[in-house]
């Protein structure tokens, strides 16, 4: 059975993306990091998963039956963090809605028979990745202590979610509900 392999994020609007993009470009002319481009800037609700392409549609269906009703919410990005020592990203403040859209997503996963939805069992820490996987831990120790105490406060409204699937090199926008 083929399939593709997909994540589920929320995207900022785009001049926001725009202002994180240009984060991610600093990286990659100070420091060579290149990780973060592989997809647009997201807050991931779920991490990748496969799924079997005769069921592509029918999981839309599911994502947007699920999504209806659901009303927008705003959400806080406050300052940087990590995940040391191969991540660095922006915070998003505490929300209980987005913790709430989270759950969902994750009950519907289930009903696909996808149970991969919090890495390691750590739980859902919500977050926007600027630098990653390529990101080494001598770099890793010189961009965190370039952004550790660097001043990010922005916010936006979260009115879509997107589904991204992978066409072997990144990541592209497979629907957005």
């Amino acid at each position: 059975m083929e399939k593709s392999m997909f994540f589920i994020g929320i995207c900022p609007p785009h001049p926001l993306e725009k202002r994180i993009h240009g984060i991610k470009e600093e990286f990659r002319q100070k420091y060579g990091v290149k990780g973060g481009f592989r997809s647009k800037a997201h807050i991931t609700l779920q991490m990748p998963f496969n799924l079997a392409i005769n069921k592509e549609e029918q999981f839309i269906s599911a994502l947007n039956y699920m999504l209806a009703g659901k009303r927008t919410f705003k959400i806080e990005l406050k300052d940087f963090g990590n995940f040391e020592p191969r991540v660095i990203f922006i915070n998003v403040d505490e929300n209980r809605e987005l913790d709430s859209l989270q759950k969902s997503v994750e009950h519907l996963m289930k009903k696909f028979q996808v149970f991969n939805s919090t890495h390691k069992n750590n739980g859902f820490t919500p977050h926007i990745t600027v630098a990653f996987r390529d990101l080494k831990k001598p770099t890793f120790s010189k961009i965190w202590n370039e952004v550790k105490d660097r001043d990010f406060k922005e916010s936006f409204r979260a009115n879509a979610i997107t589904v991204f699937k992978h066409n072997g090199n990144s990541w592209d926008i497979f629907s957005k509900n």
